[in-house]
């Protein structure tokens, strides 16, 4: 069901950077004329003390981990956002988003969690080459969590205790990939056998490119790879065009969080 932007309050951290920054100016300008809500500078006790039948709208923030994890015990209803599945606004292989790029808008999850059945003209608009699935690669690549990241999900230890379990179950030569690497993802995918990541953006980027994918539960990437290790000797290769398409219709350019599209659409 879509979401009512009456029954929202958009969230702005602080520290954003000026181009985003002006943007959810912009998105809560928006949703203020709708009737919504929005939080400026970052006020995280105004965000606590929200009304509980009013639809908070957040990033991935640390210093917002613990509330999340409150109102997911609680079941509180909640919109994340994020930067896109493609084209996004900048830290992509594929390729980069014109006009600041996409946003992912999830409601109750960070990520995309089912694969809706939606036509392929948003996917096929992006111009994107999907790959054939690749097989037969030989070594293993590790998507590396950045540290806030890890913080906000609290998974610190996540590289070194997936390093160790991967080691039991294969003799697979282990490639670790750092979100900063000036290498191409591509690269580091040519002759792999499969990418295992915690919900990063890699993982998906990965199938788009052909490269089976071990992810977390929750990610996006999972719904078309396995989240099961001890089977990190048995990939598999779906057909990824429903997958795509609902990818696309999970994202957003800045035009589209502004004009009703983002309502209309966001479920």
């Amino acid at each position: 069901m879509p979401v009512d932007p009456k029954a929202v309050c958009l969230f702005i951290p602080s520290n954003l950077k000026k181009f985003k920054l002006n943007l959810f100016e912009r998105i809560g300008r928006h949703i203020e004329s709708l009737g919504g809500r929005v939080i400026r500078n970052g006020n995280i006790p105004a965000l606590e003390s929200l009304p509980p039948d009013i639809i908070p709208i957040v990033g991935c923030m640390p210093e917002l981990t613990a509330l999340i994890a409150q109102w997911k015990a609680s079941k509180r209803a909640r919109i994340q956002w994020d930067r896109g599945y493609a084209r996004r606004v900048f830290a992509t292989w594929l390729p980069r988003g014109e006009n600041g790029g996409y946003y992912r808008w999830h409601s109750n999850h960070f990520q995309m969690r089912d694969i809706r059945a939606v036509p392929p003209d948003r996917w096929n608009a992006l111009n994107i080459e999907v790959k054939p699935w690749a097989k037969g690669g030989r070594h293993i690549v590790i998507a590396a969590p950045t540290p806030t990241y890890e913080k906000f999900h609290g998974i610190e230890t996540w590289t070194d205790t997936t390093i160790r379990y991967l080691a039991k179950h294969s003799d697979r030569q282990i490639v670790i990939r750092h979100k900063d690497s000036s290498r191409p993802l591509q690269a580091d995918l040519a002759g792999a056998h499969c990418v295992v990541a915690n919900g990063s953006m890699a993982g998906v980027e990965a199938a788009i490119c052909g490269c089976p994918v071990f992810d977390n539960p929750e990610s996006a990437a999972a719904l078309v790879g396995l989240t099961d290790l001890t089977k990190i000797e048995q990939p598999i290769y779906p057909d990824r065009q429903p997958w795509l398409n609902a990818l696309a219709y999970s994202q957003f350019n800045e035009r589209e969080l502004c004009d009703g599209t983002l309502w209309r659409l966001m479920q």
